[in-house]
């Protein structure tokens, strides 16, 4: 088993030193603007499924929306950092330090996630209020802000992670992890909404 990784290693590490650039960009590109579009149509089928509860919920999507955007940057940040260190070390062949950055960025975007979450629930309704969500909005708000925030260290990890799988050449292994969450979430929202209310 170990052999066979190793394998992997080396024809991954030939793949990314020694492939002529533009397929290999194109490789990398193309499962990355995939993931973007399918970011967008989750984000429109959230929009639909909310907005069949009425406009005070949708509404409040609109005012949460800025906390996701929030814990996405933070794992994107870490992601983007970590993969940067991730791609020069796999570079130089030091496989045991890129996988210890790897772990670390995983580490440190929950950990963000989990100190937003608790800054926002600490916030509560005067943060809801400041992020624009008015007195018939608020409870639609407080209910979707709960989710988000439960998941959100789980999000920054997953932004994290695809930085990271990216880094390696990995970028079709990201685009299918990152879409099977939305996918799996286009299908849950009208169960869990409509179904378990």
């Amino acid at each position: 088993m170990e052999q066979t990784e190793l394998q992997k290693n080396d024809a991954q590490y030939l793949k990314m030193t020694t492939a002529p650039v533009g397929p290999l960009i194109l490789s990398l590109a193309v499962p990355s603007m995939v993931t973007t579009l399918i970011t967008s149509i989750y984000n429109l089928a959230d929009t639909f499924f909310v907005g069949q509860i009425g406009t005070s919920a949708t509404a409040a999507v609109g005012v949460v929306f800025s906390i996701s955007i929030v814990l996405l940057a933070l794992g994107f940040w870490v992601g983007t950092g970590a993969s940067m260190l991730v791609s020069s070390m796999l570079g130089a062949r030091r496989e045991q330090d890129a996988q210890t950055m790897a772990n670390t960025s995983f580490v440190l975007s929950f950990a963000f996630g989990v100190v937003l979450a608790a800054v926002c629930f600490a916030g509560g309704d005067p943060l809801l209020r400041m992020l624009g969500a008015t007195e018939t909005i608020l409870p639609y708000a407080r209910q979707y802000a709960f989710f988000i925030l439960l998941g959100g260290p789980f999000s920054a990890c997953s932004m994290a992670f695809g930085q990271c799988l990216r880094a390696e050449g990995l970028s079709r292994e990201s685009m299918v992890g990152q879409i099977s969450g939305g996918i799996l979430n286009m299908l849950l929202d009208p169960l869990f909404i409509f179904g378990f209310g």
